[in-house]
């Protein structure tokens, strides 16, 4: 048995672990990544950073966890995500903390195996209102002003609810906005989702609209977006059009419906009117993506990298332009796809389709970067189940995990 079939029995995936055994995989061919062996952090923005590579690695999880003491409808949110996420070992001491945490949301817990709260039916101040703590409420404003600037949920809503000008600055605002980013990031979706609608619905900061969007698409739950999210006059108006079409074709897109996708983009480029406007960064990126799955367009690579030069943060056109690369650029395929990794880290969906498109003396450098991912992040479902593809083992490999991953999210 080779040392990947090893880490996935030492997980209890022994489905995957007899499937891969034969396979002559070895993480060492791959390049090297500092990131992989860093030690955890001390705070829980250099944490979320360290996520944003890592995923929900076992013992970042502890350290946010232990950072988010006292503060429980943050580390309900937390135990969404990583519980429907991350493959923990059964016999982990976290897992029951972590079930008793998530289980505290009672209605708004999302089904097995899935994050994101749906924010229709239970806004963020609804949410933070359920688990207000009379500690809390006890406490002077003056003492929530010191604390409000490790931005909690409770303190901030507390502030919010007795009218303190603090949380009415655009500065405290902007903390809070660059730390939902973060989390959004760090691949807790369900708990920036959460920040994001607080200072959209809670304190009126419009800002947050998009990147809430942004983080429940790249979850692939578009139908726990508030309906309320985007409004107008959240952007100049010429802005509106392409904004709206962008929104249209990224919530088909977070679903799978591809198909439908790139119909209405056909169409909307056909009926687009000649004296308008060259389309808007977002457009361009979504029609490099079509186009390279579907075999049309003309939106170049380089147009693409110019979208990520604007917003390094866009988790979404990095991985477009991975794809895009893969088909377009294939000398670049495999340097693109790494530095996608290195920055949002694994999955699944992106790299399925980098490895359907790129040659084949490619896709042998890919696979040894998943052998990687493998060994050093075995608590990553993405790249389990593409070396099970790539191993002709997809079905029984994707099943053992997305199994285990509802079971322990139930």
């Amino acid at each position: 048995m080779n040392r990947i079939a090893e880490r996935a029995g030492s997980l209890g995936l022994f489905v995957t672990a007899n499937a891969l055994a034969d396979a002559k995989i070895d993480p060492d061919l791959a390049p090297r990544d500092a990131r992989l062996t860093e030690p955890v952090a001390g705070d829980i923005k250099r944490i979320f950073g360290q996520m944003a590579r890592r995923g929900s690695a076992p013992s970042l999880v502890a350290a946010l966890w232990q950072k988010l003491e006292g503060r429980p409808l943050e580390r309900a949110l937390v135990a969404v995500d990583v519980l429907a996420t991350t493959l923990l070992a059964p016999r982990d001491p976290l897992l029951a903390e972590l079930r008793e945490a998530a289980s505290t949301l009672g209605a708004a817990h999302p089904p097995a195996g899935e994050v994101g709260i749906d924010l229709n039916a239970h806004p963020a101040r609804i949410l933070i209102e359920r688990s207000r703590q009379s500690e809390l409420e006890a406490r002077s404003t003056l003492d929530l002003v010191a604390m409000a600037y490790e931005l909690g949920l409770g303190v901030l809503d507390e502030l919010l609810r007795r009218g303190d000008d603090l949380v009415a600055r655009d500065g405290i605002k902007e903390s809070v906005h660059a730390y939902a980013r973060l989390a959004s990031l760090a691949r807790l979706p369900t708990l920036a989702s959460v920040y994001f609608d607080w200072l959209l619905r809670g304190v009126d900061w419009r800002p947050a609209g998009l990147d809430l969007c942004e983080t429940l698409f790249d979850a692939g739950v578009p139908q726990k977006i508030p309906g309320t999210a985007i409004q107008p006059g959240d952007v100049p108006e010429p802005d509106e059009r392409d904004l709206a079409e962008y929104l249209t074709y990224r919530a088909h897109l977070a679903i799978g419906d591809t198909d439908h996708a790139n119909a209405m983009l056909l169409q909307n480029l056909a009926q687009r009117p000649r004296w308008i406007s060259r389309p808007s960064a977002r457009i361009e990126v979504v029609r490099a993506h079509l186009g390279t799955l579907y075999g049309h367009g003309d939106v170049t690579i380089a147009r693409v990298e110019a979208a990520c030069a604007q917003d390094r943060l866009w988790r979404y056109a990095a991985k477009v332009r991975a794809v895009v690369a893969a088909k377009r650029a294939p000398s670049r395929a495999l340097d693109l796809f790494h530095a996608y990794l290195t920055s949002f880290g694994n999955e699944f969906d992106g790299a399925l389709a980098v490895i359907s498109l790129v040659p084949e003396k490619v896709k042998r450098d890919v696979a040894r970067i998943l052998c990687r991912e493998a060994f050093y992040l075995p608590h990553e479902p993405a790249p389990w189940k593409l070396l099970g593809l790539l191993g002709d083992a997809a079905e029984p490999i994707a099943a053992e995990i997305d199994g285990r991953l509802r079971a322990q999210s139930r």
